[in-house]
């Protein structure tokens, strides 16, 4: 958790304006500015980041040097980082999420928003790679669940390092400005494109591009919705970006003893999952994706 603090600047005519509850004309920056500012930062921050892990070795070769793949955790908290940086250079504040929710409050998404994941990815996903019978599920694997999301958690840089920014930051924002459908869309685009230089490192995903990008932007209506019936609890969007992460290793013991497809690839059809569960969504939510007007963004 972030602890978030209010500065006040020296100076008659700082305080003067902190007093009136307003801002000097430099301090602001118009509201359509802000999600810019903070995308250019966290594509530039983590780019650059992870720029010499890309020439190097392990990723391209240019440079003589090997550097290891866990270099990869620097750059993952660029979201969070700029989130907090546009906060500050835009309303001198670090206030990038909400704090105040009640346990009542974000309960809701808490719950839901892992078993959505968890059932597009290992259930949806399963009935449409599956090729025999669907008996040979091993069920059992599933009790493993909650410490993998734990360990996925803790062991990750992603959840942590990206949802502040990502969802705590941008998606009130965008929400309030293009509604819950094409917010999710925007987010679901731009979280993929983020990603795009490590496809130069050979190891780091085995799924194609375009894959990948289907993934993440289906991926990204779950994450809205388990964030919105929450109350926009950045800490359901840590849990169930978490539970992302933990699903691929779940997914190989649940289908370990069934007959998988060859072709379309399983990549492919996971991405078709969750597709088709973004569908569904909107179609129950009637696009609202669980989406209210919620505290203000500032």
């Amino acid at each position: 958790m972030i602890a978030c603090y209010h500065f006040v600047e020296n100076g008659d005519i700082q305080f003067a304006h902190f007093m009136l509850g307003r801002k000097p004309q430099s301090m602001i920056v118009a509201n359509k500015k802000k999600l810019i500012l903070f995308f250019a930062l966290a594509y530039g921050i983590a780019w650059i980041c992870w720029l010499p892990l890309i020439l190097s070795s392990t990723g391209v070769g240019l440079l003589p040097i090997t550097i290891p793949m866990k270099f990869i955790v620097i750059g993952s908290f660029a979201p969070t980082i700029s989130a907090l940086l546009t906060q500050w250079l835009t309303e001198r504040n670090l206030r990038i999420f909400r704090l105040d929710g009640s346990w009542k409050e974000i309960l809701p998404g808490l719950l839901i928003g892992p078993i959505l994941i968890a059932a597009t990815f290992i259930v949806l996903s399963s009935l449409l790679v599956t090729k025999g019978s669907f008996r040979l599920w091993d069920w059992a694997i599933l009790a493993s669940y909650p410490l993998e999301i734990f360990r996925a958690a803790m062991m990750s840089a992603g959840p942590l390092g990206e949802e502040s920014g990502w969802r705590g930051y941008a998606l009130p924002r965008l929400q309030k400005k293009l509604g819950p459908i094409l917010a999710s869309l925007v987010i679901g685009f731009l979280w993929f494109a983020w990603h795009l230089p490590l496809f130069l490192i050979p190891t780091w995903s085995s799924s194609p591009v375009i894959v990948y990008a289907l993934i993440l932007i289906g991926l990204s209506f779950l994450m809205t919705v388990g964030f919105n019936l929450s109350g926009h609890s950045v800490i359901t969007a840590i849990i169930m970006h978490s539970t992302f992460n933990a699903s691929s290793s779940i997914l190989g013991g649940f289908l370990k003893s069934a007959e998988v497809r060859e072709s379309p690839s399983p990549e492919f059809m996971i991405a078709v999952a969750f597709i088709i569960a973004a569908f569904i969504l909107v179609l129950i939510t009637r696009g609202r994706l669980a989406f209210r007007n919620g505290p203000k963004a500032t």
